[in-house]
């Protein structure tokens, strides 16, 4: 999986060689920075848009290549004007079908093509739960700080009262002479 950080008002753009007929998956998080959200856009070789979203905070496309050539990944934060994001993704190019047909394989090789495209699913499924836990240990860790914080807030809260309702005791319970 790549990670990367997107400036505010900056577009990224990345491309990928393909050949006809080959599977093509992007799949992506957005796992910090403001309000989780950027733009993402896939252009085909012929630089016509295969797919978009916009203001998306995660998101997955396969589809098939019906032509050669290179396909661009764009990732734009165009919306935020100070933050930066930072956005986790990644790009599986699949076999060229045009080395060698399913029905020219024996039943030992086919199983072992279908394990092998089952344990890259497997792969890509552990890299995005490896994304979500970690946007979720970021959020666990900061609101960890802020109730450190809090509960030093009220220890300090507790420690004024008490000194002033011992002051306070003192004072009202006094003897105080005349002469």
């Amino acid at each position: 999986a790549e990670y990367m950080g997107l400036e505010p008002k900056t577009e990224e753009c990345f491309s990928e060689d393909t050949s006809k007929g080959s599977t093509v998956t992007l799949q992506f998080q957005v796992t910090a920075g403001g309000l989780l959200d950027v733009d993402v856009h896939i252009f085909g070789p012929d630089g016509a848009l295969i797919k978009g979203w916009n203001v998306a905070t995660e998101g997955k496309h396969s589809w098939t290549m019906e032509q050669d050539g290179k396909v661009r990944f764009c990732f734009g934060n165009q919306m935020a004007r100070w933050t930066p994001k930072w956005v986790s993704f990644y790009i599986t190019l699949g076999s060229n079908p045009n080395l060698a047909k399913i029905e020219h394989i024996d039943p030992i090789e086919r199983t072992i093509l279908e394990l092998s495209e089952g344990l890259t699913e497997l792969q890509e499924e552990q890299k995005y739960l490896r994304s979500v836990e970690r946007v979720h240990r970021d959020t666990i860790e900061a609101t960890n700080v802020r109730m450190l914080y809090w509960s030093m807030f009220e220890v300090f809260v507790l420690l004024t009262m008490g000194f002033f309702q011992i002051y306070y005791l003192k004072r009202f319970l006094e003897v105080k002479t005349t002469v």
